[in-house]
């Protein structure tokens, strides 16, 4: 798994408002398969015209490299580690620019200076 790379994930069980089932997610760490069989990831929904504008979502459009069928949301706010069972099957990948948006968004939730994500 490399970072950008996108695949079909079981989230189920999940508990409270956590994004819930079967969905695409993209890789932002592949983890590290010696130690911990674990990733962190952060889950596609689809896009909502609402969330244009708010930083924690990151819009994606339906492309042959990434794979998607339909205008997309990437809930950087739902950022997760998830072991390596959960993973089902790769679809695609995403643009370098479109991962650096990702970053840029994660650092602004955990409060961290963007330029430290380039």
């Amino acid at each position: 798994m490399k970072t950008g790379e996108i695949y079909w994930v079981n989230l189920d069980p999940t508990i409270g408002d956590e994004i819930k089932k079967r969905r695409p997610v993209i890789v932002v760490n592949g983890g590290h398969h010696k130690h911990l069989k674990l990733a962190i990831v952060v889950p596609v929904t689809t896009w909502s015209p609402y969330w244009d504008g708010n930083p924690f979502f990151i819009f994606l459009e339906p492309a042959s490299n990434n794979g998607l069928q339909k205008k997309s949301a990437v809930d950087c706010f739902q950022i997760r580690a998830i072991s390596y069972n959960r993973f089902v099957e790769k679809t695609g990948a995403i643009t370098k620019d479109e991962i650096d948006l990702i970053k840029k968004s994660i650092a602004l939730i955990l409060d961290i200076e963007p330029e430290h994500c380039e």
